[in-house]
């Protein structure tokens, strides 16, 4: 990684300013896809709860019906 050798304080002022608020911007990013997907989950295990207890249903009448082979 190489340093920026900037005399004038005000430039370089602004460019570590500039550094700060793409890392800031970085993260929220992160964070807010992270949200996202959560949220998205949540969304579709609304959505598909019905098939999924009826599923889970299903099998457990299966599992119980099923006799052990001795």
């Amino acid at each position: 990684m190489s340093f920026l050798k900037i005399k004038d304080p005000k430039k370089r002022d602004l460019i570590f300013e500039e550094f700060l608020k793409t890392k800031k911007n970085i993260q929220d990013r992160f964070i807010t896809e992270r949200l996202g997907d959560i949220s998205a989950q949540r969304e579709l295990s609304k959505f598909f709860k019905p098939v999924t207890d009826t599923q889970k249903d299903i099998k457990d009448s299966l599992v119980k019906g099923i006799k052990p082979i001795t």
